[in-house]
C-alpha cells in the first residue's frame, strides 16, 4: 500500500466506498499535511482513501502536491 503527504491543499471528489462511484459532483478539500492512503493512479483519475473515506481527483493537479510517506 502506498502512502503520501499532502504538501499542499487540495479537491477531491468521494466516492461510494461499495461501488467506488461519485457521491456528489461538489468537491472537498483536503487539508495540507493530510495522509493519503491506498493511492492508486489511473490515466487521468487518482483514487485514495482519506480518514477511511474513498476519494478520487485529476491526476494532473495532485501530481506536485505528493510527498511520499515510504
Amino acid at each position: 500500500m502506498v502512502k503520501a503527504e499532502l504538501t499542499k491543499t487540495i479537491e477531491a471528489r468521494k466516492l461510494n466506498k461499495r461501488t467506488m462511484r461519485v457521491l456528489s459532483p461538489d468537491p472537498v478539500t483536503i487539508p495540507f499535511g493530510g495522509i493519503l492512503d491506498k493511492i492508486e493512479s489511473d490515466d487521468y483519475v487518482m483514487r485514495f482513501f482519506y480518514l477511511g473515506e474513498p476519494f478520487e481527483t485529476d491526476l494532473l493537479k495532485v501530481k506536485g502536491a505528493l510527498k511520499s510517506l515510504e
